[in-house]
Parts: structure tokens; C-alpha cells; sequence
């Protein structure tokens, strides 16, 4: 439905091989990848800035990536060594909720190709995203769960002019009646105003006209008349006498 990728990244090992490394520092935790220098540098003009410069990234030959996830890279490294990559488990292939985590995954290789100006990456990651989302019929919270993530994270790493964010949006609107059952939509919508605001557009509204409700009747107001029905209160009557009865006459 996609087509293929224009591009198509096909390393030639002997170019690289027997060149030197140079060390990725991912994440907060800092984990440390090795990779080879004249590779990285021939994928990406952002990274090869990185690696040739005068700076202390270049002198000491490590590069810092405290925003990118391990997996991530990982997958990014095996995509630079092979010309591709597999971000789900194929044991669990079709069944919907396991597959919103390599979901994820494309996103996050998505953001990083674009971050680092990797277009033949962000290509086969977008298409990788498009036919696996595609496949679903997200039907439970664990879905919603997962399509909030995704949107969650789409709107706050990549472009606002992606087609990625549309296409998301669309695929909202599709499964709103879900979405808005799920935990976490509510603190969506108010996080991204700019989804809001594009997922609004995308639903219908009522086909038919709205029928005026009947006026509520006003309760009656409580009769605060005596018992006599007179309309007035009471004549206050004099106080007993202290002792015996009052004299008839004096």
C-alpha cells in the first residue's frame, strides 16, 4: 500500500571495517555503544559534525545522546550494519496490544533520523510504522492505552508538519469512541491543543436537528397559611397566669 523506500541503505563493510570506533553515550544512564567512525559519519551529515570536529566530542571520540532510548539505538545500529531492522517480536505478531511497543519503536527511530538528518532511515521506519498500525483493530483499553501513547509522543518529537501527526489524528477520529473511555485521554487533549484542535475537524457532528426539551415544571411553593386557612398568622395569645386562674372580675 506504501510502496517501497526510494532509498535504500546498503553499507559496504569493507569501507569501514578497518577504520576506527567511536563510543555512543545513550541515555541518562549513559550506556555506551561502540560503532564504527567512517560508518556513522557516512549515514548522517548531523553526526559526522559530531565525530570531525575540534570539540570534546571529537577529541575524545564519544557522543553523547541522553535524549534517545537504547532500544532505539540499538535498532538504529542494526539498520546502519544490515540496511534494516525488525522492532517487534514475530511469536507475537497479530495479536494487538503486544504491538503497540515496536510501535513506539518506529516513532522513536522516526524522531531520531529526522533529529539527525537520516531521510533513507526516517523513510523505512515510517513505512515499517504505516503497515504494522494498519494490521489493528484496537478494540480494548490496552489499545487506547497504546494509541494515547503513541500520539503522546508523536506531538512531542516530531515536526508539526509531519504526515505522521495527520495520519494519527485520523486514526483517532476512527477510534474516538474508544479513546475516550480510555485513562489518558482527557490529560491528552489538554496537553496537545494542536491535536485537539485537528481531531475536532475530523469528527461529525449530529445528522439530525436537535429537539428543544420540555420545560421542567416548577415545584409548588409550600402553603404557609394556619389551619383556620385565614392566610395570617396567628393572634398571640397572653401568657398563663402564675397562679390559679385570672379573677373574672376585679
Amino acid at each position: 500500500m506504501f510502496g517501497n523506500p526510494t532509498f535504500r541503505h546498503s553499507p559496504e563493510y569493507k569501507d569501514f571495517l578497518f577504520d576506527g570506533t567511536i563510543t555512543l553515550c545513550i541515555g541518562r544512564d549513559k550506556k555506551r555503544m561502540e560503532i564504527h567512525k567512517k560508518l556513522l559519519t557516512s549515514i548522517s551529515p548531523e553526526l559526522d559534525k559530531h565525530v570531525n570536529n575540534d570539540m570534546k566530542e571529537g577529541i575524545e571520540g564519544v557522543i553523547h545522546l541522553p535524549d534517545e532510548g537504547e532500544e532505539a539505538i540499538a535498532l538504529f545500529t542494526k539498520w546502519a550494519y544490515t540496511g534494516d531492522y525488525t522492532a517487534w517480536d514475530s511469536a507475537l505478531f497479530g495479536i494487538a496490544q503486544h504491538q503497540w511497543p515496536s510501535l513506539h519503536k518506529h516513532l522513536q527511530l522516526c524522531a531520531f533520523s529526522d533529529k539527525f538528518n537520516i531521510p533513507v532511515l526516517k523513510q523505512l521506519a515510517e513505512l515499517k510504522f504505516y503497515t504494522q498500525i494498519i494490521t489493528l483493530e484496537p478494540k480494548s483499553k490496552e489499545d487506547g492505552a497504546g494509541l494515547i501513547l503513541a500520539i503522546s509522543y508523536a506531538h512531542n518529537n516530531l515536526r508539526s508538519s509531519d504526515p505522521v501527526l495527520k495520519f494519527l489524528t485520523q486514526y483517532a477520529s476512527w477510534k474516538f469512541e474508544l479513546l475516550r473511555e480510555t485513562p489518558g485521554f482527557r490529560e491528552l487533549i489538554m496537553a496537545q491543543p494542536e491535536f485537539l484542535t485537528e481531531l475536532l475537524a475530523t469528527l461529525k457532528g449530529s445528522s439530525t436537528k436537535p429537539i428543544a426539551p420540555e420545560p421542567q415544571k416548577r415545584p409548588k411553593k409550600k402553603n404557609n397559611s394556619n389551619i383556620f386557612g385565614t392566610g395570617q398568622p396567628p393572634k398571640p395569645q397572653p401568657p398563663p397566669p402564675l397562679f390559679g386562674s385570672w379573677p373574672s372580675q376585679f
